[in-house]
């Protein structure tokens, strides 16, 4: 009897179901249990005692057997990138590649400094006094008096309260970026940004939203589509990421417009000058200078001694908070080795060079206007950055284009080949394959303030000559 019971209350509860749960529920329901009934009811597999390959059997499984490759096969633009040019010496103006002296306008050695002999003599005797490297992270034991008066040096120069110091200019803006935003926080971005800064984005695991490069309406609608309020709106920072100068066009950030934006929108700023600071500016202290903007609007602004400076590292400048967070938390400064000493009075000392004579940054905008003049009229290529750039590129126009990214890097490479042969040194503009808005194929020229005027035009006069063999 009570089975009996048991049994009628089963089928009146499954009655009821039926009749009150709609057909997707019920559907999705009956799968759920006959699955259910399957994995009850399945055998687990247990493998014979006698289940044993015979030896030619294992062989063969051996003989068939391919592992999968750790890296995937290289397309013909990644083989066409592996060339590398090896170079035996160097000076301000000149490198020589395979016994070979070339002009070189591959590298952003702005303001000349490499070679230097003020700055080599100091880098002599910070050898001799501390040796070359540290051996230890900042806060162990690795910061050198000479790293304190860098930093101080910096911060006196951009006129901000305080300067943090790291051995690496790519792992600045990398480290700073996450260093601040974390998850649940918005950066938006901008699309024109170098691989550096999409590296620092991307390991914020923040909520990236990008806008198009340089466009001022795209940028308001991207705020206005992140625009929070109520008590949501105190819980979420929200950043915006920009650089000064942009290496991968040559072009500049309408920095005003974005801080009428950053007053209305109520975000925070990071800004990397590291193609910016030494170039722009009437005393070269950046984009800030250039358009006559308080620097310290700029909540978060790092920049590159490996540039215009000729040394290596990178800083962080801003507000004390902002600096001894990064001592703290900046990945790159915590846990990486501090930047060799000879490297900290070099960077020193081009500071105070370019902050004592400005006739050094008058001559690299010179030479930029000569550059320019010279190669506006080049057939087959035409200038997409900036007339104030000392990043100069060069792509195939719509007459030369093949409208195929390899093909036309090839077309590119072939150039650059023909003016090596000739003694000057380009380079195409290359790009990592994981890097986000690759712009289009360019050469890249990098100006350099102690080019002679004999020296540009002959640089014009080859390029000319290498482009219309080629084309």
């Amino acid at each position: 009897m009570f089975l009996f019971d048991i049994y009628n209350n089963i089928l009146f509860y499954l009655k009821e179901f039926i009749v009150t749960t709609t057909s997707p529920n019920l559907f999705i329901h009956g799968m759920m249990a006959v699955f259910i009934i399957y994995l009850l009811t399945k055998r687990p597999f247990k493998p014979r005692q006698n289940d044993k390959l015979s030896k030619a059997e294992e062989e063969e499984l051996i003989r068939e057997w391919t592992p999968t490759p750790l890296t995937p096969k290289s397309n013909p633009l990644e083989v066409l990138n592996q060339k590398e040019l090896v170079i035996q010496s160097s000076t301000s103006t000149h490198v020589t590649v395979d016994n070979k002296e070339l002009l070189n306008l591959a590298r952003a050695n702005y303001l000349g400094f490499i070679g230097n002999d003020e700055i080599n003599k100091v880098s002599e005797k910070t050898v001799r006094k501390y040796g070359v490297g540290s051996c230890g992270p900042r806060g162990f034991y690795g910061t050198i008096d000479v790293h304190l008066e860098l930093e101080k040096r910096t911060a006196e120069f951009m006129k901000t309260p305080e300067t943090v110091l790291y051995s690496s200019a790519y792992a600045t803006i990398s480290s700073a970026i996450p260093s601040f935003s974390k998850i649940g926080d918005i950066i938006i971005v901008d699309r024109g940004v170098s691989q550096p800064v999409q590296v620092g984005v991307t390991l914020s695991r923040s909520r990236i939203f990008y806008f198009n490069h340089n466009d001022m309406d795209d940028l308001q609608r991207v705020l206005e589509q992140t625009q929070f309020t109520g008590s949501k709106a105190k819980i979420v920072r929200k950043f915006v990421v920009i650089e000064g100068l942009y290496y991968n066009s040559g072009t500049i950030a309408p920095l005003p417009q974005i801080l009428k934006f950053k007053e209305q929108y109520k975000f925070r700023l990071i800004m990397d000058e590291s193609h910016s600071i030494g170039v722009l500016g009437s005393t070269g202290r950046g984009i800030t200078e250039h358009y006559g903007v308080d620097v310290n609007s700029v909540d978060i602004l790092t920049g590159s001694y490996g540039n215009a400076f000729g040394s290596g590292g990178g800083f962080c400048c801003g507000a004390p908070e902002v600096v001894y967070h990064q001592r703290l938390n900046g990945v790159g400064y915590v846990f990486s080795a501090s930047l060799p000493p000879f490297l900290a009075t070099s960077a020193t000392t081009a500071i105070t060079m370019l902050d004592e004579d400005n006739s050094i940054l008058e001559r690299l905008h010179e030479n930029i206007n000569h550059f320019y003049k010279g190669l506006s009229d080049l057939k087959g290529l035409e200038i997409t950055s900036l007339p104030i750039s000392p990043v100069i590129h060069l792509s195939l126009d719509s007459k030369s284009t093949r409208n195929n990214r390899i093909e036309d890097e090839m077309v590119l490479e072939k150039i650059v080949n023909k003016a090596m042969e000739s003694g000057i040194l380009l380079t195409r503009a290359k790009y990592v394959a994981a890097e986000k808005f690759i712009p289009k194929p360019s050469i890249r020229v990098s100006v350099n303030s102690l080019l002679s005027k004999e020296q540009i035009n002959q640089s014009i006069q080859i390029i000319k000559q290498c482009t219309s063999s080629v084309l």
